[in-house]
């Protein structure tokens, strides 16, 4: 199965998204941008939620080009 790099960019980007927003949620990486630790602790989640559903989706059209 041969992929572009638009998709292998993407693929690559959904692990950032889950990276960025575990950092964010557990250290106080943007701690000056976003000062309330609960909203720090949303974004983050909301993130990493994100980074996850695309890691799904692309699994999926995966499997099914399988």
């Amino acid at each position: 199965m041969k992929f572009r790099p638009v998709q292998i960019f993407g693929f690559i980007m959904s692990f950032v998204y889950v990276i960025f927003g575990l950092l964010i949620m557990f250290t106080s990486l943007f701690e000056q941008l976003i000062e309330e630790d609960q909203y720090r602790k949303i974004f983050g989640g909301i993130l990493a939620a994100y980074g996850l559903v695309r890691i799904l989706f692309f699994l999926r059209k995966l499997l099914q080009k399988s």
